[in-house]
């Protein structure tokens, strides 16, 4: 019994002494890692070395030609306060073109050209096929009367040119001897003429009522232009509607295919009320909203697309009937085509080359911006640079100023509004340390270069 207490109580020694090595083995693994850690820390702090001294990023020379840095001025311009108004397009009931058949019959397509189809451009003027006009029993009976009747006047018009022909002969064989005056031969003679006459206009009346009998009762397509009719397009623009086929039957009026200009825009534009405080509006310069998530109090993103958005001139066609429900914003109609790129030629997207490549972007349902000048509203003298030199961080706007070459120092701006590819800054106050002067270099692009570099010594104490 105390032999079994003896070996229980010589497990536990050893487990405890097994458990305290593995411990102290742990406690040693742990500080070997720590030190190696610390030695690469301090290996890198010696590979990197910090560039920035009093807020000032100097790179040298050399890094920033290899960094790609572009430096540019700043501009002096003048800059007037702009209210931002949005609308959105709407189909322009003035754009649209509906191609009906002028009579009844059945549709076939031109041995030249292929049917028109969905998206396809359509000229004016322009055959997009034939009419083979239908012949009912009710036409048919009247073609024959009236064929019976040409006869019968035919008929009729050789027994009166018989009749005449005989009395000229006649009177011409007795004026021989003097015994009938000349006058009356001479009214015979007209009378023959105008039998003859008759009798010419009668026989053409048979022969066409006949040969339109034949064609109506031939069978197949119908080659004469009298009984086939082009399908001729009254206008121009896109097909968004196609209602009918070659081989399918039509009735006189009946919808063949809708054609839309898209190049001629109406767009609803929703202006609040106290910009119409002046009168009416005037031209505005419409610019396209790109697709994606709204910006917060008009900061762009520092990876926003420097190019333009697509913009045209719109002018003024009316007020819209209604007041928005929602916004008790008023409406106005602007119309306006899409400006043509210079040099611009050849198919965009579904529209050809007459259409146009604008008629691709201004379609019902693209959301607009344009800015229109509050009444009142005086310019004021500001600073413009390039979209890429203004940076966005911590909810701040900011640039690099170049100090010397190669070395920049951060300054935090106040944006004024958007100019196409560049940015309106307020100027510099003198007491107050933001802003830029006309003249001053910032760099317009791999600023966010400068910005990580500055900022490294916090990523590095986190």
């Amino acid at each position: 019994m105390v032999f079994r207490r003896i070996l229980v109580l010589f497990k536990w020694v050893m487990a405890l002494g097994l458990i305290g090595g593995l411990l102290s083995v742990a406690y040693w693994v742990n500080g070997q890692m720590r030190s190696e850690r610390a030695r690469e820390g301090e290996e890198d702090q010696v590979q990197s070395p910090r560039r920035t001294k009093d807020g000032v990023v100097d790179l040298g020379i050399e890094a920033a030609d290899r960094y790609g840095l572009e430096e540019a001025p700043a501009r002096a311009v003048s800059w007037t306060e702009r209210v931002p108004v949005y609308g959105q397009v709407v189909a322009n009931p003035r754009a649209v073109v509906e191609v009906r058949s002028p009579f009844s019959g059945t549709l076939r397509a031109a041995s030249d050209t292929s049917w028109p189809a969905p998206g396809r451009w359509v000229r004016s003027g322009q055959a997009l096929g034939w009419i083979d006009i239908r012949i009912g029993a009710q036409e048919r009976l009247t073609l024959q009367d009236n064929l019976n009747h040409a006869r019968l006047k035919k008929q009729g018009a050789e027994k009166v040119t018989a009749l005449q022909r005989e009395r000229v002969n006649r009177i011409e064989s007795v004026s021989r001897s003097q015994i009938v005056p000349g006058q009356q031969l001479d009214d015979a003679k007209v009378l023959l003429v105008e039998a003859e006459t008759q009798l010419a206009i009668a026989t053409a009346a048979v022969e066409l009522w006949r040969k339109a009998l034949e064609e109506v009762d031939r069978p197949g397509h119908r080659q004469t232009a009298t009984y086939s009719q082009p399908l001729v397009s009254p206008g121009e623009g896109e097909v968004t509607e196609l209602a009918a086929r070659p081989g399918m039957s039509i009735e006189a009026g009946g919808l063949v295919a809708q054609l839309v200009d898209f190049r001629r825009m109406l767009v609803r534009m929703e202006i609040p009320p106290e910009l119409l405080a002046a009168g009416s509006t005037g031209p505005l310069r419409l610019h396209a909203i790109a697709a994606g998530p709204a910006n917060l109090g008009g900061i762009v993103p520092a990876t926003a697309p420097a190019d333009a958005p697509p913009t045209v001139e719109a002018i003024p066609v009316g007020a819209a009937p209604q007041v928005d429900a929602t916004s008790q914003f008023i409406g106005y109609w602007y119309e306006s085509e899409p400006e043509r790129p210079e040099g611009a030629a050849g198919k965009t997207g579904s529209v050809s080359t007459e259409g146009g490549g604008p008629g691709t972007i201004w379609r019902p349902g693209l959301r607009v911006k344009a800015s229109m000048t509050p009444p009142h509203a005086r310019s004021r003298p500001a600073v413009s640079v390039p979209i890429g030199a203004v940076l966005f961080h911590q909810g701040r706007a900011l640039v690099y100023v170049r100090v010397k070459p190669g070395a920049y120092k951060r300054r935090q701006v106040r944006l004024l509004g958007r100019e196409g590819d560049s940015w309106a800054l307020a100027t510099r106050q003198t007491s107050e340390p933001s802003g830029l002067e006309p003249g001053e270099v910032v760099v317009q692009r791999g600023a966010q270069v400068l910005l990580s570099e500055e900022f490294r010594s916090d990523v590095d104490a986190d």
